[in-house]
């Protein structure tokens, strides 16, 4: 203390005596470190790589002994390590996992070798790198002056630190006194112990997590196999099971009704833990599968997960799963519901999330369910599911639920090859309740009941009433002419009235025939609307019914506030729907569809509107399904339905249990659909199933961050790249042969090798002239005017090298160049003893020589017609022949058969060879007497961009080097060799590259994303991931832009309700009618992020990358901006034409936005940006946007 006042004194009294010094150093006092060089030597404390496990007795189970063994996996963790071994991660991550955790190794996926260095065989001076990546400077282990192996292992040798277990525990006298106990044995027990001991004791739940695959018990053998593939095997459903019982005596559900075939056949693979695809049309009963692949893992205590493609979907599963099973959870975006039950119910792209983000979720999981896993074939999600299969763990069981579609075995092989387990694949095309299809022509009044069966329940399409359907409806078409007198009739589009007319004649044709309940399929959402308002004069409900319906609608909107209870559509939904009407589509409120739904579902709802959307999911069949036209717009242009498409919305006619046969009707209000396109809709086969697999820059990022799970194997294991797979073993055979052939071949002499650099100069030269001549035909179109019959060409197809031809005839083939028939010179007597044709290649190379520039023909008068393609053409000459094309051609046909062969040309084919063979003895005296058609200065070759960076000059000048080494003697003979070798060290390379990563139709795309990537620097020049790559890890979207937003400041400016404003930009995607209001505040904030947008558009594009959907909206900004100022949802609805239901999903897709930017912020280290999205979530989560589901409260 007296040290410390002294100091302080002092630098008072220096103060006083000289003020210009502060009397506080800005620099703090600087403690001296000692310095301590054995520090560097000093170990941090590691995980024990070893554990004691006890050796027991066979028969007994007592303990013989202990033994040391090695641990797996030690020091493993959620952040650095794929192993299931790994120490489980925090607590308050159990459910979604992290961002910074790896996921689980995929199953099929190879684990890494595990390589076990020691200093006894571990080289210094070879094994290791002198310079770290990223490192300028390293150490070079080679000079052993500096260090030396051998003194490694001395000094490892003098220092005994190590601790042997097995000894430390024999030293303990408690130890010592029990095995002298466990020992006292007989002699007996003694000889049982050592004849049965174990080799090697491992804990049980090591054990288990490496059990093989193979399933628990074997109990459907059967003979009968329709079809099988490697990985997939069509399971039979034409016979009974009439063991089921035998087969599965102690069921984990039963049911109170008879399972059907195909269901007993999926339970029998599910107890024997198998891949199951599941293929049935709508209300066929594929929920019984899930169902009880649920009681299965209830009955195993392990989990199952049951994803659905929608989260309207995810709510009705959930509320149907808690009536049968008490433990089932619910996890959404924004709610979790028991998220450590045994059953959860999630969306694809949840389940997604938590696989990245390693969560301990997936330890327990036995069953995941793929509900609707056609969806597959989505453009804008499909991705999503082939990723979740790929990203499942081995131990984890896949069931997938589908609707009927072809090539179910073709995507069960895919599933099993990925995963390295067989799928059994259960189909069947039979319908519970029988679909009836007819065309409806009628109105209101005496044809209200003109009705037409097109396709009867056994599938024959009824062409004789559909000519009686057209009939009739031409009749009325001409009445009405009669009775318009001109006014706009049906043809020119149908007026509100007629609509009405319309709908209600069906409507009491459907009473009159007990048809309801009904659903229209309209697929507009405005038109929805409109047919729902033109029947405000229909009523479909008695009066219980319409009490029951208000007092349903009235107990749901007390979740709502006040306010909210007298939004418009609310009023006239709970007016329609108690005249027994109902609306569903996307813009309806979610909480109204909701109530839709459950009114539908106690038919209080007897005809709904509803778009396309109604149709998947949830089983709510009605006894009549209409549609109101044949045509959809899809977003790009207006179209018929796809086969897929109406089947999928067909199914919901008839109730099982309750209707003979379903209703389907298809409205013809003006012209009916001919027949061909009615036939193809109704009885075409769907859309297969196709990859929409899409490399995203997140999974670039993440696969790159966690190193041990490559992209290309990613890629490798995509739907997409499952026929190039599936070639790889035939390509390694054939790479294997001809590795086999080349080492068999005598070793090539220095007399050929001037032939080997003439190989490789020609070669380069036709695969750069063949570019050439592809890029002309297909980009410029003066090329081919020039190219008229009569044309003069000098040709080289196959043997005939270098001849002058005339053009006799072209043709458009399957691709988009041109074919040519061609007249050419040839010698008069030809060889009859055939010779071996060598590969065009080889012909195109002999015809380069100085030997075989010109043609000489033997003899006068011969010539052939060949026919040749663009590639064949050598120059393009001034010269054109007159001549009558058909004549020669019918002349030189006709003497190809075998009877004329003999017979002497006529006259025209005499006169063209003479004058082709004058113009061919003055083009060998004089080449340039023939103008030649300079095909890069008159096309304008070299004027694009491409063809600028081609440098073919080299390529001529490496042709002309070599070319004096093919005139010796026997070349043709000598060059054979060469040829051949030459060949089989391509078709080598080819094989290779095809066995490749390379080879993957998405190496591209790979390849320039990540130029990308380093470009915006996402990665640095070792394909390290920077901070900014993993702040784009944490986004479910739009990953550059939004990562690029974050980073730049654009919120440090802003208040929080500003940047939800902002954000919203970037999850809305419909059209608006007006140019947006954008708050004056945000103007030069939208600007910018426009300029990023654009700059990142820029690098993509300079990369070949061309995204199709644009990325920004902000045709919402000032509704979002408004709310979250805490304004009513009544007041926001004032300043956009966009309809309630569409708001509300913005809001809600925004909500996890901002929560990806909060959990970036926290990466970053930004807590005030974490704030502000905190409070920005908060400002827009309440009220009627984010009322709790129906499903999960009733």
């Amino acid at each position: 203390m007296d040290l410390i006042d002294e100091k302080n004194k002092k630098k008072l009294n220096d103060y006083i005596l000289y003020p210009e010094n502060p009397i506080f150093n800005q620099v703090p006092d600087i403690i001296e470190r000692t310095y301590d060089e054995m520090r560097l030597l000093h170990m941090p404390k590691a995980p024990a790589s070893t554990k004691l496990v006890p050796r027991r007795d066979f028969m007994t189970g007592k303990i013989i002994k202990f033994e040391e063994v090695d641990l797996e996996d030690v020091g493993a963790n959620a952040c650095n390590s794929t192993s299931m071994r790994r120490e489980p991660g925090l607590l308050e991550e159990t459910t979604h996992g992290s961002s910074k955790n790896y996921p689980f190794l995929p199953g099929g996926f190879d684990e890494l070798p595990r390589i076990k260095l020691t200093a006894d065989n571990f080289d210094f001076g070879t094994e290791l790198l002198t310079v770290p990546p990223g490192f300028s400077k390293g150490h070079d282990f080679a000079n052993k002056s500096e260090f030396n192996s051998h003194s490694f292992i001395k000094i490892q040798n003098e220092h005994k630190d190590n601790i042997n277990l097995l000894d430390d525990l024999e030293k303990d006298l408690d130890v010592q006194e029990w095995l002298k106990l466990s020992n006292q044995v007989t002699g007996s027990e003694k000889s049982n112990a050592t004849g049965n001991q174990l080799l090697e004791y491992k804990d049980v739940d090591e054990d288990i997590l490496k059990e093989d695959v193979r399933p628990v018990i074997e109990i459907s053998k059967s003979n009968t196999k329709l079809v099988q593939a490697q990985w997939a095997e069509m399971v039979d459903i034409t016979q009974p099971v009439t063991d089921f019982k035998e087969k599965v005596p102690c069921p984990a559900m039963t049911y109170p009704f008879e399972l059907d075939v195909f269901q007993k056949q999926a339970i029998i693979k599910l107890e024997e833990r198998k891949y199951v695809f599941v293929a049935a049309h709508t209300s066929a009963g594929k929920t019984v599968v899930a169902e009880y692949a649920i009681a299965l893992s209830k009955r195993d205590l392990t989990r199952t997960v049951y994803t659905s493609p929608i989260k309207a979907l995810s709510n009705q599963k959930y509320r149907d799963f808690k009536k049968m099973f008490d433990d089932v959870g619910l996890i959404t975006g924004d709610l979790q519901i028991n998220p450590t039950a045994n059953c959860l119910i999630m969306t694809t792209e949840i389940l997604r999330s938590m696989l990245y983000c390693g969560s301990e979720v997936t330890r327990d999981l036995e069953y995941v369910i793929f509900d609707e896993v056609h969806y597959i074939n989505n453009p804008e999600r499909g991705h999503v599911w082939e990723e979740v299969i790929i990203l499942l763990p081995d131990h984890v069981n896949i069931i997938m639920l589908s609707a009927t579609v072809p090539n179910t075995m073709e995507l069960a092989n895919w599933v099993g090859s990925t995963k390295k387990r067989k799928v059994y694949v259960i189909s069947t095309l039979k319908r519970p309740v029988p679909l009836l299809h007819y065309l409806y022509i009628g109105s209101n009044g005496k044809s209200k009941d003109d009705h037409f069966l097109l396709v009867d329940d056994k599938g024959t399409f009824m062409d004789d009433n559909y000519k009686l359907a057209v009939q009739k409806k031409d009749e009325m078409q001409a009445k009405w002419k009669t009775v318009s007198k001109g006014k706009p009739g049906p043809k020119m589009g149908l007026n509100p009235k007629q609509e009405t007319r319309i709908w209600i004649g069906i409507i009491e044709f459907l009473k009159r025939h007990n048809k309801m309940p009904v659903v229209a399929f309209t697929l507009s959402r405005n038109r929805c609307d409109q047919n729902a308002q033109n029947l405000t004069s229909v009523d479909l409900n008695t009066a219980s019914e319409k009490g029951a319906v208000h007092k349903f609608f009235q107990q749901c909107l007390t979740k709502l506030k006040p306010p909210d209870r007298k939004l418009p559509q609310v009023l006239i939904m709970k007016d329609s729907l108690e005249r027994g009407i109902g609306v569903h589509h996307s813009g309806i409120l979610p909480i109204l569809k909701e109530i839709v739904e459950m009114l539908f579902q106690n038919g209080l709802v007897k005809l709904l509107f509803a778009t396309e959307t109604f149709a998947m999911g949830v089983n709510m069949p009605a006894r009549t399904v209409l549609f109101d036209s044949h045509r959809k717009f899809d977003g790009i242009e207006q179209r018929n339905l796809k086969p897929a498409e109406y089947i999928q919305m067909a199914g919901r006619a008839g109730r099982r249990g309750h209707d003979e046969n379903g209703t389907v009707m298809m409205i013809c209000k003006q012209a009916i659909p001919p027949a061909m396109e009615m036939r193809a809709m109704i009885l075409g086969q769907p859309e297969k199933l196709c990859s929409q697999f899409i490399l995203r820059y997140a999974v670039i990022l993440t696969c790159l961050r966690i190193e041990s799970i490559k992209v290309e194997d990613i890629m490798q294991y995509s739907f997409k790249e499952f026929y190039q797979k599936q070639q790889i073993p035939n390509h390694q055979k054939q790479l294997q042969a001809a590795q086999d052939t080349i080492e068999k071949m005598p070793p090539m002499g220095e007399h050929l090798k001037p032939l080997c650099e003439f190989f490789d100069a020609a070669n380069s030269y036709i695969a750069e002239k063949k570019a050439a001549i592809t890029y002309i035909f297909e980009k410029n179109h003066k090329l081919h005017k020039e190219l008229k019959i009569g044309r003069v060409i000098i040709i080289t197809s196959g043997k005939h090298f270098n001849k002058l031809g005339i053009i006799l005839q072209i043709s458009k083939g399957l691709s988009k160049e041109p074919n040519f028939r061609v007249l050419v010179l040839d010698h008069q007597f030809k060889n009859t003893t055939p010779e071996e044709y060598k590969d065009e290649l080889f012909y195109k190379m002999v015809s380069l020589t100085p030997q075989n520039k010109f043609f000489h023909p033997e003899g006068i008068g011969g010539h052939a017609v060949v026919d040749i393609k663009p590639n064949d053409i050598v120059d393009i000459t001034r010269q054109f022949v007159k001549i009558d094309a058909d004549v020669v051609l019918r002349d030189w046909d006709q003497r190809q058969i075998e009877r004329f062969k003999d017979t002497s040309p006529g006259t025209w084919v005499t006169k063209i060879v003479s004058e082709l063979h004058q113009l061919n003895e003055q083009y060998n005296a004089n080449p340039n007497s023939m103008k030649i058609f300079n095909i890069s200065k008159e096309v304008n070759l070299f004027t694009d961009q491409e063809f600028e960076k081609r440098d073919s000059k080299d390529v001529v000048k490496d042709l002309n080097s070599v070319l004096p080494h093919t005139n010796i003697a026997g070349f043709e003979e000598e060059f054979g060799v060469v040829f051949g070798r030459k060949l089989l060290l391509r078709k080598i390379e080819e094989l290779k590259f095809k066995n490749s990563t390379k080879n993957l139709s998405l190496y591209p795309d790979y390849c320039n994303k990540m130029k990308v990537l380093r470009a915006l620097e996402y990665v640095d020049s070792c394909d390290e991931v920077t901070l900014k790559g993993k702040v784009a890890c944490e986004m479910g979207q739009n990953e550059l832009l939004i990562t690029e937003i974050i980073l730049c400041n654009i919120f440090n400016e802003l208040e929080p309700y500003e940047i939800a404003a902002l954000l919203s930009g970037l999850v809305f995607q419909a059209k608006v009618k007006e140019e947006p209001e954008i708050p004056l505040r945000l103007r030069k904030c939208v600007e910018e992020i426009y300029r990023i947008n654009e700059r990142i558009v820029q690098e993509e594009l300079l990369h070949h990358i061309s995204e199709s959907e644009e990325r920004l909206n902000f045709g919402l900004i000032h509704v979002v901006y408004e709310w979250a100022r805490n304004k009513p949802f009544a007041e926001i609805m004032t300043l956009t034409d966009i309809q309630e239901g569409i708001i509300v999903r913005v809001i809600q897709q925004l909500d996890e936005l901002l929560r990806d930017v909060k959990t970036a912020s926290i990466r970053i280290g930004n807590p005030v940006l974490q704030h502000k999205m905190e409070a920005a979530s908060n400002a827009i989560k309440r009220d009627i946007v984010f009322t709790a589901s129906l499903y999960t409260e009733f």
